[in-house]
C-alpha cells in the first residue's frame, strides 16, 4: 500500500522527520507495531469522511475513523462507564510544503447512556440520560488528541437542552497515550499504545487518558436554564481540574484519502 506519506517532492528526509513529529493517530498503523492477533472488530464506515481543504493534496491525508467502545467518564459525582460506542470521524493531513498538521472532523456520534440511579439524588430525577456530544474543536498536539467536548442530560424535567458544559464553555480533554500528569488529589494514570489488530483493513487498538481536566457548571437546564443550580448541586459542577477523570478504550481504523471518493467542498460533515 502506497504510503499517504510519501512525496516525489520532498525529500525523503524530510518526511522522516515529519514521521517523527506526527501523532499515532497520523501514521499508517504498520508502522507503530507488529500485528496481534485477531479479534473481533467494530464496523468502520468512512462515509462521514470530510472534505479536504480548497487544494489540498490527498497523497497526504488519512480519514481516521474512531470507535471509542469502553471505559469511563468521571467527574464530580458523575461516574459514567461507557456502555454505548462513541465514534468520531476525522481527517488528518499535513501541508508537504510547510510540513503544518491540520485536523479536520467529519462526524461525532454517540448514543444516550442509562445514567446510575440516584446520580442527582432526588427520586424524580434518577431516569436521567447522558449523551456526549462534540463542541467544536479537535486537535492532535505532541501525540495527545485535543477534543472539546460537552455531556447532554436529560428527562422529562430537565428537557432536552441540558448539558454539562457547552460550546462557548467545553470539557477541555487533551488524551493521551501515555502518562498523565494531573494535580492533586488525583494521581498519575497511564493509557496504552497503539498495536495494530488488522492490517485488512487497517486498524489499531490503544487506550487514551485525562484526569488534569476540568468541567464547568450544567447549562440550559429546565426552562430558561431554572434547574442549572439543581444539577450543579447534586452532580457536584463545577469540578475543578484534579478531580475528573476520562478513559477511553478505541479501536482505529483509517483509509488514505487517495481511497476515498472527492467529495465536493462544502459537503455536510466538513468543518472550516
Amino acid at each position: 500500500m502506497r504510503s499517504p506519506f510519501r512525496s516525489r517532492r520532498r525529500p525523503a528526509r524530510a518526511v522522516l522527520a515529519l514521521a517523527a513529529a506526527l501523532p499515532a493517530t497520523v501514521l499508517p498503523a504498520a508502522v507503530l507495531a507488529p500485528p496481534a492477533s485477531a479479534e473481533p472488530l467494530p464496523t468502520f464506515s468512512f462515509a462521514k469522511c470530510p472534505a479536504l481543504p480548497a487544494g489540498a493534496d490527498p497523497s497526504f491525508w488519512n480519514c481516521n475513523v474512531a470507535v471509542i467502545n469502553g471505559g469511563q467518564f468521571t467527574f464530580g459525582r458523575f461516574d459514567q462507564r461507557l456502555t454505548s460506542p462513541i465514534t468520531i470521524t476525522y481527517a488528518v493531513g499535513f501541508d508537504p510544503e510547510t510540513l503544518e498538521q491540520k485536523v479536520r472532523v467529519g462526524g461525532f456520534e454517540a448514543a444516550k447512556m442509562l445514567v446510575k440511579p440516584g446520580i442527582f439524588g432526588d427520586p424524580i430525577l434518577t431516569a436521567v440520560y447522558a449523551q456526549p456530544e462534540y463542541a467544536g474543536a479537535m486537535d492532535l498536539r505532541d501525540g495527545d488528541v485535543l477534543l472539546n467536548l460537552k455531556v447532554n442530560v436529560s428527562n422529562p424535567v430537565l428537557g432536552r437542552s441540558c448539558s454539562i458544559g457547552s460550546d462557548a464553555a467545553p470539557v477541555k480533554l487533551r488524551l493521551t497515550f501515555g502518562k498523565t500528569s494531573p494535580p492533586p488529589p488525583n494521581k498519575p494514570i497511564s493509557g496504552s499504545y497503539p498495536v495494530d489488530v488488522s492490517t485488512d483493513p487497517p486498524v489499531f487498538k490503544a487506550t487514551m487518558v485525562d484526569n488534569s481536566f476540568a468541567v464547568p457548571s450544567a447549562h440550559g437546564c429546565g426552562l430558561a436554564g431554572a434547574l442549572n443550580w439543581a444539577v450543579d448541586l447534586q452532580a457536584a459542577l463545577p469540578s475543578a481540574a484534579g478531580k475528573n477523570t476520562a478513559i477511553f478504550s478505541e479501536y482505529v481504523g483509517y483509509r488514505p484519502y487517495t481511497k476515498i471518493p472527492p467529495r465536493p467542498a462544502g459537503a455536510r460533515g466538513s468543518t472550516p
